[in-house]
């Protein structure tokens, strides 16, 4: 057997490991640039823009009196608009486009007072509400994850600081493992019912029993990790408790499950009523070309 390119590797060994550190240096500075550049701008658009933007319109939305939450709206638009601040700082197009959205609704009704016209822009406005509030929490998640972290373990013995920043590693790794094994069963039994079993028979040439035996060795393990999960939720909560932001316990209690239905019934909701909206503007649109 010829080992001429082992010879080879040893000679420019040397050379590629230069290039190797060279490359990992460049992306990590690259990335350290990337997120001084993100954490810079989420600052600034969270404390200029999403915030004044955001206890505004949470305090429109409270307002019950009609006429009154309309002359606010109307107040809202004045104070931001392309004119007054740079609509881009928001940062999310998608909010964005629905501020224009809102905005547009709201001169169509200036011009032609009518009760679907204000039914629409109140639709919109709700829309446009929750829209901020969740790019709100989100730029303040990302800002001050750490913030609490830190708070709590500036004055603690580093010996204890560096195993709480291990036990929340081991959280963090076990959460996600937990949700990757749940995923896989949920993979293979879908797979099973509807694809004749191809994956299980998979499975079965490199050692596994049956269907039965694989779901049943899965949930063992998915219970153990969540065992192993709540005694680090558990641990994490009583020394640093509060440290997360984010993160709650029912959402650790169900491995995120709890989490991912709000958020499922959150985008239909969103859904229907973006349906709805558009079509009461279609509506709208037909009926005013048909009196032209």
């Amino acid at each position: 057997m010829d080992f001429s390119f082992l010879k080879f590797i040893k000679d420019y060994l040397p050379v590629v490991a230069v290039f190797v550190s060279a490359f990992i240096a460049f992306i990590s500075t690259i990335r350290h640039k990337d997120l001084e550049r993100f954490y810079k701008n989420a600052e600034n658009n969270l404390e200029q823009i999403i915030e004044p933007m955001y206890y505004r319109i949470k305090y429109i939305e409270g307002i019950n009196n009609a006429d009154q939450k309309l002359k606010n709206i109307n107040v809202f638009f004045e104070i931001y608009n392309f004119k007054t601040i740079n609509i881009s700082k928001m940062g999310n197009r998608r909010l964005i486009d629905l501020f224009f959205e809102t905005e547009a609704v709201l001169n169509q009704y200036l011009s032609n007072k009518d009760d679907k016209t204000e039914e629409l822009l109140l639709s919109k406005v709700r829309r446009l509400y929750l829209a901020i509030e969740k790019e709100y929490w989100r730029l303040f998640e990302a800002i001050y994850k750490d913030y609490n972290w830190y708070k709590k373990t500036v004055d603690m013995n580093y010996v204890f600081r560096f195993l709480s920043r291990i036990f929340l590693f081991i959280e963090q790794t076990l959460y996600a493992a937990t949700w990757i094994v749940l995923g896989f069963i949920l993979i293979i039994t879908v797979e099973n019912i509807f694809n004749e079993g191809n994956l299980v028979e998979a499975l079965k040439s490199i050692g596994a029993e049956g269907f039965q035996d694989i779901i049943i060795v899965l949930l063992m393990f998915f219970f153990i990790l969540l065992i192993f999960l709540y005694i680090f939720v558990f641990a994490n909560e009583v020394f640093v408790e509060d440290t997360r932001q984010k993160k709650r316990i029912r959402d650790y209690a169900t491995a995120g499950f709890t989490l991912f239905v709000d958020k499922v019934i959150e985008k239909i909701r969103e859904w229907k009523k973006e349906r709805a909206n558009r079509k009461e503007e279609r509506e709208r649109t037909s009926r005013s070309e048909g009196n032209d």
